[in-house]
């Protein structure tokens, strides 16, 4: 028997341990003064109680912050948070497999490592993971923002109380608990500049109170819309052409609207009259993509979607019931249904290219597709097969929706006694998601068939008959399901009394069952589809877990916390997390704490499982034979890894509270984070720039065609990092009441390797990964009085250095935000209110690179929805 199965063995014998030695004390008479079971949800820790904070550095967003912030949603929110750095998913980003969801990475590590929580306990991942194949995460925009009483975000790695996933820390989102009332309202905004327009309504009520009628029903709706936006709707993206900027050519155009290729050479694709196929501009090829001749081209600027459309629907319901004095039942279901639309990215129509592949239906393998226009066509004027490039209009726009139904039902009993506090709880949760694409893609073998044929007009699109073009379109659905299900049992209390106070103590034991399944659309494994978007998961697996905890006060100053948790996995094996903190205080207005642990977080259930992605995007090429240093779109394929280990982690957290005036709060703390056997896949660049025939196909002409990475367990990563967070109240009877903090988060360094095997690199404030800032930081100011209330917040995101440097580009600037809420609550039980997103209407600063779809941004960080209006009402009874 391993090490790790029999710590987790003497973990699950350790956490009956309390049990027996309190049983004595239930089977006591109870008390008649006995108080009835509260339930108080601390981040960090199992353990019920005041004694059991302040070890752990936790932000607490209140309901009165997500009021008066000019954000509409649990993604917006926590996304704006310091220390949410970065290599995270935005839902502006309408590209890969997870496009409309959002998720959170916290201290820059990808959002895998990252624990989301409702109410405590665990929901199930989105069906499609992100970053290839990945991260598994759970979408943000599928948890219910207005049932919410507060968000606590965990900021210390957390795996010896909640397992994996918690490397870089907690977000727990806590809902409302016995609220008695309805609470009603709407909200409608717009951009400055036009689209986007939201509308969002929502009701909330409560009632019975568990004190006097022994019950509380709670249930919220919320239904939340936005219209699209496409790059042809703002100034700076929608012509497409960036000569005027570092690193810009005519980057928004595609030259591949129809063209020969002849000896290196663009010869564009023209009728007897000398037009371009309708659509499309006849121009020089060299300010799109380096060749030398003319093109047909198109600017695609009108079919690149910006920022999704999305229609959501939400419906959460808790109830609790009072037993007895000292028993509870309680239950909860949640349930989403979320719709996305967008132009599919990088594709919005069919091109036939070189680099084309598609699944050979027999072997399972991916081959190329010929761009070749047969010497027989009757459109070829060279009398020899000819390599072409043209995009097909006729065949439909790549229109791409992504629907998502999440849901989580939850049900137990709680109770106590005099010494300690039980639960148990059974949960169910899923993610069903349907990505449909309405067209945009070819069937290989009609598309084949009508260019031997020469019955596809490529002059005249609009005259080819509709029965040729109905052969070869396609659309597609691509189907993908994650589910998670399971039980926990836990108790915590008092098991002795020590001088300086009583050890607390918290023990409890875990099941769950996750899978993943992802599907290809059939045409896909059939082997028709040209330029397949492959996301095949399959993937199952078991958890059980243990885990103990105790708070041990050493002085009436001086406490000391220690913990242990033990998980066993069926596909990989058991790890063993402790985690130790201490936290004194040597004055009512001084707190010092530090903590140490050891964690884990298992290889994710696309990552370990055999699974396969191809994705498209872009890369610089050294070595293109047209334009060296060019940015170049190859097939991009990433496959699973069934021997991979887990990774190990080792998280330590250094801080200090001071409370030094009435009303005040001040916070620092220092963090470092190292991980070994790190899971991922080489660097894309690096990969290219080592030009190994095995990792990097080309044609015969030397242009790049696919690049193959790997998931695999690399050498290490370590980042570490400081947190301040600043906070006043100040109370006056003239002027109202005023409140200012600061949330403000420093990355001292991300280093990891840039191959496998290789040194460790400095990834912080540059783009040689995900664009990670070093600094990032929320401010907000508050002013109450009488029955206005109005708060200014202020998002800062610090710049970052381009490397290598690209045309003559060498630094993106910094970027700061500042939006305003203002509010009036002067009739009754009714208040009315205004916000203001990005009131100085900033623009994303230019990068050179080109990181977004077509767009001289970073898609990642910020978004082109410029000023933001919004009016509202809310309405209590």
């Amino acid at each position: 028997m391993s090490k790790s199965t029999l710590a987790l063995a003497a973990l699950l014998a350790s956490a009956a341990i309390p049990t027996f030695v309190h049983a004595q004390a239930a089977n006591a008479p109870a008390d008649a003064s006995s108080t009835a079971v509260d339930e108080l949800v601390v981040t960090g820790t199992n353990i019920r109680g005041a004694s059991a904070k302040g070890f752990n550095p936790v932000q607490v967003i209140g309901i009165e912050e997500v009021k008066t912030s000019g954000k509409v949603t649990v993604a917006d929110l926590l996304r704006s948070i310091s220390a949410n750095t970065g290599n995270s998913t935005n839902e502006t980003s309408n590209s890969g497999w997870a496009s409309g969801s959002a998720g959170i990475g916290l201290r820059g590590l990808s959002q895998k490592n990252t624990l989301v929580l409702l109410n405590g306990r665990r929901v199930a991942n989105y069906g499609f993971p992100s970053n290839g194949l990945s991260d598994t995460f759970v979408n943000l925009n599928a948890l219910p923002l207005v049932a919410v009483q507060r968000m606590e975000v965990l900021k210390d790695g957390a795996s010896a109380i909640y397992g994996s996933d918690a490397v870089a820390g907690v977000v727990n989102i806590i809902t409302r608990q016995n609220f008695q009332g309805l609470e009603g309202g709407a909200t409608y905004g717009t951009s400055g500049e036009g689209g986007l327009d939201t509308w969002r309504g929502k009701l909330v009520g409560g009632f019975g109170d568990l004190d006097e009628d022994r019950f509380n029903v709670l249930f919220s709706v919320e239904a939340y819309t936005r219209d699209r936006l496409d790059q042809d709707e703002r100034d700076l993206t929608k012509s497409g052409i960036y000569t005027g900027q570092p690193g810009g050519r005519w980057n928004g155009w595609s030259a591949k609207g129809a063209r020969f290729l002849v000896n290196g050479a663009s010869v564009p694709f023209l009728d007897a009259a000398g037009n371009c196929p309708t659509g499309m501009v006849r121009t020089a090829s060299a300010p799109i993509d380096g060749l030398a001749g003319e093109t047909c081209a198109i600017n695609l600027s009108p079919y690149t979607t910006l920022i999704p459309s999305t229609d959501r629907y939400q419906g959460y319901v808790s109830g609790t019931y009072r037993v007895t004095d000292n028993v509870e039942l309680f239950g909860e279901a949640v349930y989403s249904y979320i719709k996305g639309a967008s132009i599919f990215g990088s594709s919005p129509y069919f091109t036939l290219e070189g680099g084309r592949f598609a699944l050979n239906a027999t072997t399972g393998l991916a081959e190329p597709v010929s761009n070749l226009l047969p010497a027989n066509n009757p459109y070829n004027p060279y009398g020899v097969a000819t390599p072409i490039e043209y995009t097909f209009f006729d065949l439909g726009q790549s229109l791409k929706t992504n629907v998502s139904k999440a849901y989580r039902v939850l049900g137990g009993v709680r109770g106590k006694n005099e010494r300690f506090d039980w639960e148990f709880a059974a949960f169910a949760s899923a993610s069903d998601e349907r990505e449909t694409v309405a067209a945009g893609f070819a069937n290989r073998w009609a598309l084949a068939d009508a260019l031997a044929k020469g019955t596809l007009n490529l002059h005249q699109p609009e005259d080819t008959p509709r029965a040729v073009l109905d052969a070869i379109r396609l659309s597609t659905v691509r189907p993908a399901k994650s589910e998670l299900y399971g039980a926990d049992f836990k108790i915590s209390g008092e098991l002795f009394q020590l001088p300086a106070g009583p050890v607390g103590y918290a023990a409890g034991v875990e099941y769950r069952n996750e899978s993943l399944v992802s599907r290809n659309p059939w045409q896909i494994d059939a082997g028709l589809q040209v330029r397949p978007a492959i996301a095949a998961v399959d993937g199952e697996r078991e958890v059980v877990a243990g885990y103990v905890e105790a708070n041990v006060p050493i002085l009436p100053t001086l406490e000391l916390q220690v913990a242990g948790r033990g998980d066993h996995y069926s596909d990989f094996g058991s790890a063993f997390s402790p985690k130790a903190g201490v936290r004194w205080r040597p004055s009512d207005k001084v707190t010092l704490r530090a903590s140490a642990s050891r964690g884990f977080r298992a290889p994710s259930l696309s990552e370990n499982s055999a699974s396969t992605n191809i994705s498209y995007g872009t890369v610089v090429d050294p070595y293109d034979p047209d334009l060296p240093g060019s940015r170049q779109s190859p097939t991009f394929f990433t496959v699973g890894n069934t021997d991979l280990d887990p990774e190990r982690t080792r998280s330590f957290n250094v801080g200090a509270v001071f409370t030094p005036l009435r009303g005040s709060l001040i916070s620092i703390d220092w963090y470092k984070i190292k991980l070994s056997n790190l899971v991922g896949t080489g660097n894309t660049t690096s990969i290219v720039q080592g030009n190994n025939p095995a990792d990097v196909i080309r044609d015969s002409r030397g242009k790049l065609v696919a690049v193959y990475n790997r998931y695999q367990n690399l050498t290490e990563l370590t980042t570490s990092g400081l947190d301040i967070e600043l906070g006043q109240k100040l109370s006056t009877e003239t002027y109202g009441d005023f409140t200012v903090s600061t949330a403000y988060t420093h990355v001292f360094d991300y280093r990891r390797p840039v191959t496998p095997g290789g040194a460790l690199v400095n990834y912080a404030g540059n783009n040689r990964g995900p664009v990670l800032p070093a600094d990032k930081a929320t401010t907000r100011l508050g002013w109450r009085i009488s029955d206005l209330d109005a708060n200014l917040t202020w998002y800062h995101t610090s710049g970052y250095d381009l490397i290598p440097t690209v045309a003559g580009q060498s630094r993106v600037d910094a970027y700061d935000q500042v939006d305003l809420y203002v509010g009036w609550s002067g009739f009754k039980k009714v208040t009315i209110y205004a916000k203001v997103e990005n009131v100085f209407d900033e623009a994303p600063p230019h990068d050179a690179n080109f990181p977004g779809i077509r767009a001289p941004y970073d898609f990642s960080q910020y978004d082109l929805r410029g000023r933001y209006f919004q009016v509202g009402f809310d309405y209590r009874l």
